[in-house]
C-alpha cells in the first residue's frame, strides 16, 4: 500500500457498489526501455513506441462480489495498526515514492509467483506490489497473496469507497492471457493514468499478450480520499504474525525461495513516459530495510537498476528455472503450434517445429544471472527418434538428438550445455532437415 503511517490510518468512508469499467482513452505511447535494463519480451508495451489499441475488459469480480471475495485480505490491507494488534501482527511496507505532482500515470511490469507454494498460512498476507500514481489517483493496483492463492485488485481510493473495486484471480487463464516471461518469471504489464481531468477519472489497463491490446481493468472517478498521505510503488507489503515454530512470519516459510520483481517502472510526466529514477522516485529510506523488520530475516531487497527495477527475494533463489514452451511470451514461427497434452508440465506442448527454417519455437527472456555455461534440460514428447537444432541469441545452431519417448503423449528429456549471456537470452529450436519433437519446456540450471 502506498506510504502512510499504517498505525494511524482510519477507515475512510463506507464501502459502496462500483460499476464495471467502461472503455476509456488509450494509454499514451511509451518510450523504448533504456539500454541495459532487464526487459520484457519484444511484444511488451514497455518496448513499443506506438499506441496499442484498446481491447476488451479484463474478467473479474466488481462491487460487492469483489469485496466479499477479498475478505480478510482486504480487511488487513485497510486495517489500522492498533496497540492491540501490534503485539501479534506486523503491518509494514517498503518501496519508492512518486513526489512529482505533475505525474499523471505509471507503468510497470510485475512478476507473479505461481505454482505450488503460492498460498499463505497463519493469517498472513503479502501485497507485492501495490501501486498508485501521483496526482490524486483513484486506483491502487495490488497483487495480493492470500490463503487461496494470488489475486489482482484494483483498490478504489475515490469518493469515500475505500475498498476493492475489482478482483481477478491470477489463475491459469489469467497467466496465459496477461503475462509473459520476464527474467524467468511470469509478469504482467500495467498502465494506470488519468483519463479525465475534470472528473479526476483514472483508468487501469493490463496488456493482453494474446490480442496485443490494452484491456481495461478498472475505472474510478471522484475526490481522492487520502490527500494527506504520500503515494508510490510498494515493492513489498506484509500483514504477518510470528510463527512460534520458526520465530519468523508464516509467509517467510510459505514463500521461501520466491522472488518478486518490479521492473520497467515509468512515470507519465508532462505527457511523456519517463523511467523511475532516484530523482523522480526516491526510496522510502537510503538503504533497503533488513528482512528482520518484516519478520523475515531471509527477505532481501536489491536494486537491479536504479530506480526502476527492484527484486525482493525470500531466502535462496532456486537453483533452476523452468520455461514453458507454450508461454505467451515465446515466439512461434511458421506452422509451430500449441497442442494440449495433460502429461506435459503446463498442460500443453508446441509441435510442428522444424521441417524447414520457417517453423521454429523461440524461448524469449531466458535469464542468465551471469554469463557462462548453463545446463539446459529439454523436455519433449516424441513417438519416434528425432533431432532438433538449438541456437542462443541468434548464434550458430547445434544439433541435439531427441530419442523416442515411447509415444506422443509421453514426456522425456535430454540435457545440453549452452553458453548464456548475463540477463535476458533467446533460445531457438528448429530443424531445417526434418521435424523436431513436440516441446514441453526447458529447465535452466
Amino acid at each position: 500500500m502506498h506510504r502512510r503511517p499504517l498505525w494511524t490510518l482510519a477507515v475512510v468512508g463506507a464501502l459502496i457498489l462500483t460499476v464495471s469499467p467502461a472503455a476509456a482513452a488509450a494509454p499514451p505511447p511509451g518510450p523504448a526501455a533504456p539500454v541495459g535494463l532487464a526487459r520484457p519480451a519484444a511484444d511488451s508495451p514497455a518496448l513499443r513506441g506506438s499506441v496499442a489499441p484498446i481491447g476488451g475488459v479484463v474478467p473479474g469480480l466488481t462491487g460487492a462480489a469483489a469485496r466479499q471475495a477479498a475478505g480478510a485480505a482486504a480487511d488487513h490491507f485497510r486495517s489500522a495498526r492498533t496497540s492491540a494488534l501490534a503485539a501479534a501482527q506486523l503491518h509494514t511496507s517498503w518501496g519508492i515514492r512518486f513526489p512529482i505532482n505533475a505525474s499523471q500515470g505509471l507503468r510497470a511490469t510485475q512478476s507473479v509467483v505461481t505454482g505450488a507454494g503460492t498460498t499463505t498460512t497463519g493469517g498472513d498476507y503479502v501485497y507485492a506490489p501495490t501501486a498508485i500514481p501521483a496526482g490524486s489517483a483513484c486506483i491502487e493496483m495490488t497483487t495480493a497473496y492470500t490463503p487461496t492463492g494470488p489475486n489482482l485488485w484494483a483498490w478504489d481510493w475515490c469518493g469515500g469507497r475505500d475498498g476493492v473495486g475489482k478482483l481477478t484471480p491470477m489463475n491459469a487463464s489469467f497467466l496465459a492471457t496477461y503475462t509473459t516471461m520476464v527474467n524467468g518469471r511470469p509478469a504482467y504489464s500495467l498502465d494506470e493514468h488519468k483519463t479525465s481531468t475534470t472528473a479526476n477519472t483514472w483508468t487501469a489497463y493490463l496488456y493482453n499478450f494474446q490480442t496485443h491490446a490494452w484491456d481495461v481493468y478498472f475505472t474510478s472517478s471522484g475526490v481522492y480520499d487520502l490527500p494527506q498521505f504520500p503515494f508510490g510503488w510498494d515493492m513489498f507489503e506484509v500483514y504477518t504474525s510470528v510463527n512460534p515454530a520458526t520465530g519468523a512470519g508464516y509467509y517467510c516459510r510459505d514463500l521461501a525461495g520466491r522472488a518478486f520483481e518490479s521492473s520497467g517502472i515509468q512515470l507519465s510526466v508532462n505527457g511523456a513516459w519517463t523511467p523511475a529514477t532516484a530523482a523522480n522516485a526516491p526510496t522510502d529510506s537510503v538503504n533497503p530495510p533488513a528482512g528482520s523488520s518484516f519478520d523475515c530475516p531471509a527477505l532481501t531487497f536489491s536494486m537491479v537498476h536504479a530506480n526502476d527495477d527492484w527484486l525482493d527475494q525470500i531466502g535462496a533463489a532456486p537453483t533452476s528455472v523452468s520455461y514453458e514452451a507454450e508461454a505467451s511470451g515465446n515466439t512461434r514461427g511458421g506452422q509451430a503450434a500449441v497442442r494440449s497434452l495433460s502429461t506435459a508440465s503446463g498442460g500443453a506442448v508446441v509441435g510442428y517445429v522444424g521441417n524447414g527454417t520457417a517453423n521454429y519455437l523461440q524461448f524469449n527472456n531466458v535469464n542468465g544471472a551471469t554469463a557462462g555455461s548453463r545446463t539446459v534440460t529439454v523436455y519433449y514428447a516424441s513417438g519416434e527418434n528425432r533431432s532438433a537444432t538449438v541456437s542462443v541469441n541468434g548464434g550458430s545452431p547445434i544439433s541435439v538428438s531427441t530419442p523416442s519417448t515411447g509415444g506422443w503423449n509421453t514426456v522425456g528429456s535430454v540435457s545440453i550445455t549452452l553458453n548464456l549471456a548475463a540477463g535476458a537470452n533467446t533460445i531457438r529450436f528448429g530443424n531445417a532437415a526434418g521435424w523436431a519433437p513436440d516441446l514441453d519446456r526447458i529447465v535452466v540450471s
